[in-house]
């Protein structure tokens, strides 16, 4: 479905992310003419909930919308198509006929599946199904089996955490299997209230990180919805990123008289429309973001990667083939419209995958979709970046981000890396269980000398004097911020040591990036020249092109990421000159050695504090029984009572 061509006619996107949701208005050139932002509000509770209210959302989505069409002064009637971003894993559950929620949007944020997601790591189900996998992967040496050998449930995965919710509600369950509820993400909802209920469908990207979805076949996965019990009848249908999903029949976009309806072309998660976003679409690039989290994407091409060590294979995009004649709508294809024999039956809704050169077919239960310019991507992440920084603000080592710029500044001037004790402080990541064991065998004991070992979000800083000087603030910022530089690092090397590739440039985004102290630091310990994006919203941008590209607006992806990119001239600074707004950065080659150097200790205390936890954790009850004896004749002998936790040098300084 073509968009017309007119001087009057844009292009929206918007991201619904974790914090905020944004909307832009874009030209057929990808300049962005107006946009509006709001604040997302969660619902957090003391359980580790972490939820969101759906008709809340749904009113924040119209706003964004509404804003960034009255900031551009334009109204529906010039929108050629609307894109959509969303954060993943959000889900909820509705009723089929009202259109009612069952529940509430449960975030990808939410922890109470913790303890469910170990119980299910440990099963016999999961365990025989990593067994089969190591066996038939060493057998046939398929990625697909290789993926299975590695599989594990996670909080952040959608399944997991739809299972939980089930637990205790019978009734609602058998509803689901008479098919009168509906299952899905941020996208499934906001496409079934714009078109008002005439569409339930997800997109391949977003389908492809629920954890219940196969990524090889293109096929809901059978094994992990039965092993759950989530009942098929309430799956959403699969469709290509760019994909004419249908025209929006409510809320600001809706049209008014006779006017053109605008229709929905684009859907994508937040993570696959930055790397879009960045042009990584040949098999190696690779795009980092810096947010509340690390999250690293890097392309595979046309095939599915699986590794061993915590990257999981996903779908980056997709689009519809138009030259298969099958370019209709979701809405058609759910009332059984033109061409269409059937509504959705209650087998498998979506996607048997049939690879020919250059296309491949996601065939439901009710249509085959010819999807091109499929591509896949390896993802990694680390929980903890943003919530580092905003850590040691917390602890009154620095009031503003112009301040921590300047302290990591001056420590090069004083020359932090090569002077004791600043050059011995690091961060050590470690494990969420092993650092929960740190935490409470540490009021256990008394630690004596200067050295002191102090508890972070995910780490523990070694290596800090207990005199807190200056010099000590500067070394405890730097080895905090260094950390994320190292994890960067190792995240690479991963992808290096088992899938063979290595990107030959980094393109990095997110709030954390506009460091230019972090980027430079990067740039060192990855040896690889860093790319920072200028694009302030890379996802709103993403779903944008996914948009013109399911109008018809641009043939493919490649025609609209060379707009953007054509415009921005990537040109590197050398390292060595103080340029503070540059916005690539190349190694440092006189540093490279030592960074080399310094992540290789950083990786051995890793691995020896995580050793040492392990075992602290195996003999906690004989440490508690000594520890607590040794306390009891302390006090005694001097007549003075005083805790364990008063000897603890605490992080926070006056």
């Amino acid at each position: 479905m073509a968009a017309p061509r007119g001087s009057s006619q844009v292009i929206l996107g918007i991201d619904y992310g974790s914090t905020h949701a944004c909307a832009t208005v874009y030209s057929f050139e990808l300049e962005a003419l107006a946009t509006y932002t709001c604040k997302v509000e969660r619902i957090e509770g003391s359980d580790g909930s972490c939820e969101l209210d759906p008709e809340g959302v749904w009113d924040c989505f119209c706003r964004v919308l509404d804003g960034a069409m009255r900031n551009a002064g334009i109204t529906p009637n010039n929108v050629a198509c609307l894109g959509i971003s969303v954060q993943r894993n959000s889900l909820m559950l509705w009723d089929r006929q009202t259109g009612k929620p069952r529940s509430r949007i449960i975030s990808w944020q939410d922890l109470r599946a913790t303890e469910l997601s170990k119980k299910w790591n440990k099963s016999f189900i999961v365990r025989s199904l990593k067994a089969g996998g190591h066996v038939l992967y060493w057998i046939s040496q398929s990625d697909r089996f290789k993926a299975w050998a590695s599989y594990r449930f996670r909080t952040t995965l959608a399944c997991i955490r739809l299972r939980h919710f089930f637990e205790g509600r019978r009734a609602l369950l058998e509803e689901c299997r008479q098919g009168r509820i509906c299952y899905g993400c941020l996208e499934t909802w906001f496409l079934w209230r714009l078109t008002n209920g005439k569409v339930f469908a997800t997109d391949i990207s977003c389908a492809s990180v629920t954890g219940m979805y196969d990524p090889f076949t293109c096929k809901w996965s059978g094994p992990v919805l039965s092993g759950l019990g989530i009942p098929h009848q309430i799956i959403p249908d699969v469709c290509p990123s760019s994909h004419f999903y249908g025209y929006i029949e409510a809320g600001p976009l809706r049209a008014q008289d006779e006017a053109p309806r605008v229709p929905v072309t684009g859907i994508i998660g937040d993570a696959q429309a930055a790397t879009l976003t960045e042009d990584c679409r040949g098999s190696g690039q690779a795009k980092l973001t810096l947010g509340t989290g690390t999250f690293l994407n890097m392309s595979t091409g046309c095939k599915p990667r699986a590794l061993m060590n915590g990257f999981y294979p996903v779908v980056g995009w997709a689009s519809t083939d138009k030259f298969n004649g099958t370019n209709t709508s979701a809405a058609e294809r759910n009332s059984g419209g033109p061409g269409i024999s059937a509504p959705v039956s209650s087998t498998f809704r979506s996607s048997s995958l049939t690879k020919s050169s250059s296309t491949h077919s996601l065939g439901g239960a009710t249509a085959p979709i010819f999807a091109s310019d499929l591509t896949y991507l390896l993802e990694g992440s680390h929980e903890n970046t943003g919530t580092l920084i905003e850590w040691l603000r917390s602890e009154g080592l620095f009031d503003s981000y112009t301040e921590l710029e300047d302290m990591l500044v001056e420590g090069d001037r004083l020359d932090l890396d090569l002077r004791s004790p600043a050059c011995s402080t690091f961060y050590i990541t470690v494990s969420p269980a092993l650092l929960s064991t740190h935490q409470e065998t540490r009021e256990m004991r008394t630690i004596t000398g200067e050295q002191r070992k102090l508890l972070g979000p995910d780490g523990i800083l070694t290596g800090v004097s207990g005199q807190w000087t200056r010099m000590d603030r500067l070394a405890i910022v730097r080895a905090v911020m260094e950390s994320i530089a190292l994890t960067v690092r190792r995240m690479l090397d991963r992808c290096r040591k088992e899938a063979g590739v290595s990107p030959s440039e980094l393109r990095v985004n997110g709030n954390v990036s506009l460091s230019n102290w972090l980027m430079q630091r990067v740039a060192d310990v990855t040896n690889i020249p860093v790319q920072r994006s200028e694009f302030i919203d890379s996802s709103c941008l993403g779903a944008a092109i996914t948009a013109g590209v399911g109008a018809g607006i641009w043939p493919d992806y490649a025609s609209a990421t060379s707009l953007i990119h054509g415009r921005q001239g990537r040109g590197y600074q050398d390292s060595k000159i103080g340029v503070q707004n540059c916005e690539s950065f190349l190694p440092n080659m006189e540093r490279v050695p030592f960074m080399r150097a310094r992540y290789r200790f950083w990786c051995r205390a890793c691995a020896a504090y995580s050793r040492k936890l392990r075992l602290t954790r195996f003999y906690r009850p004989l440490a508690i029984h000594r520890s607590s004896s040794r306390i009891s004749s302390t006090q005694a002998s001097h007549h003075e009572p005083q805790t364990q936790a008063q000897s603890v040098c605490p992080l926070r300084i006056a």
